[in-house]
């Protein structure tokens, strides 16, 4: 059996990681942080075309425990199915997308049960430094000092992949977009809740006519039993400024600050929620940026999944299921290999072959429909709200 290291213990690593034990392929997950719970994992994600690959893949026990991580279950029994687009100003819709069968889930919660029984192939605080290409092996240098030698190295380390650096010393950074956003979560009242649950009960997006704001809701719960209360995550984005004179956010003040008045303009039923955020709330400002993608040329003994491979902003929210999409085909690939049935090098390449036959329209749709949504009207065309679905050769 050849030795298998996956650096990254994100979701699409950890999936790649279970789909590997159900089959009994030996592997070791690589992972730079010191634990489970050192870093927020963010708020949730939205699967859809993947969700029959993530069954194919996976044991059911795993799914029906990857089932619970909903944002709201009661929710998810009922779902609309729907991608909602809105006018900010008064909530009318403007396009209406099926999206199929959805999980909408919580990023902590789904990371924690892909951990589960993987005690034992997770390597905790080993954040690679170097790679090392000797002769048909790959050896990773990490920063506590030790060394692993693998047969076939797999990134699955983010958007800013120590492991793509490695392939693509030149191009490996990926690109800011002239677009900022905030992000914050919240708790609402009932009363608050309700018209957003009226447009759709788990998440919608729209923009503002003159400003070109953007606003992605998403509700990340039930209604609490003690307090009534529910939680909501908001996201708005705005264009860069032209003269280059951007605004400073040194704190969270500033930054709900900022919020609020780029909320002004909109509905009520969007606008008084933010407004009443407290002050202390935490908000992150998230970098949006991509990265053109670019086939590396370099040893067949390493290879890329997920962001590492081709990072996408979030408006077209594809990025997971393509991520997820990747583990599927690589798992293939590797099982073929494990099995004496196709030799590494000749199969890694087709596993890099069809990669690239499919990343670069994925991310160049993701960067369009990050552009598209700052710039009102948005066309019927536009991948901001045309239908997500998996990639043909691949249905």
């Amino acid at each position: 059996m050849p030795r298998i290291i996956i650096v990254g213990a994100g979701i699409v690593g950890l999936t790649l990681g279970q789909a590997l034990r159900s089959q009994n392929i030996p592997f070791t997950i690589s992972e730079r942080d010191k634990d489970a719970e050192m870093r927020e994992q963010g708020w949730a994600i939205t699967l859809h075309w993947a969700l029959p690959l993530l069954q194919k893949m996976l044991p059911q026990e795993l799914m029906a425990e990857i089932q619970k991580c909903q944002v709201n279950a009661e929710v998810a029994g009922n779902d609309t199915r729907d991608f909602k687009f809105v006018n900010l100003k008064d909530c009318s819709q403007i396009h209406n997308t099926s999206s199929g069968e959805r999980w909408r889930l919580d990023r902590g919660k789904l990371r924690l049960a892909l951990l589960d029984g993987l005690d034992g192939h997770v390597r905790w605080n080993k954040h690679v430094e170097s790679v090392e290409h000797q002769k048909d092996l790959t050896k990773i240098q990490c920063s506590d000092g030790s060394s692993h030698i693998a047969d076939i190295v797999i990134g699955a380390d983010g958007s800013r992949s120590a492991i793509r650096e490695f392939l693509c010393p030149e191009t490996h950074a990926v690109t800011p977009l002239p677009f900022r956003m905030l992000g914050v979560r919240t708790e609402l009242t009932e009363e608050q809740v309700a018209p957003l649950r009226a447009i759709d009960p788990l998440l919608f997006q729209g923009s503002e006519p003159g400003t070109n704001n953007f606003l992605y809701c998403s509700l990340l719960g039930a209604p609490k039993q003690k307090t009534s209360s529910c939680t909501v995550q908001f996201n708005m984005s705005w264009p860069k400024s032209s003269n280059n004179k951007e605004e400073v956010f040194p704190d969270d003040a500033t930054r709900l600050a900022a919020l609020k008045l780029r909320a002004r303009g909109l509905d009520p039923c969007l606008r008084n929620p933010i407004e009443s955020i407290a002050e202390g709330t935490p908000v992150v400002e998230v970098i949006l940026a991509d990265r053109k993608f670019v086939p590396w040329d370099s040893p067949d003994c390493v290879t890329l999944v997920g962001d590492a491979a081709h990072p996408m902003t979030m408006f077209r929210g594809e990025a997971a299921n393509h991520g997820i999409l990747d583990a599927y085909d690589l798992l293939k690939h590797l099982q073929l290999i494990c099995s004496g049935e196709c030799q590494k090098q000749d199969t890694m390449r087709m596993y890099k072959r069809r990669l690239t036959e499919r990343a670069p329209d994925a991310t160049l749709a993701s960067r369009r429909a990050c552009e598209d949504a700052h710039h009102y009207p948005v066309d019927k065309d536009s991948p901001l709200v045309t239908e997500r679905t998996m990639p043909l050769q691949f249905a």
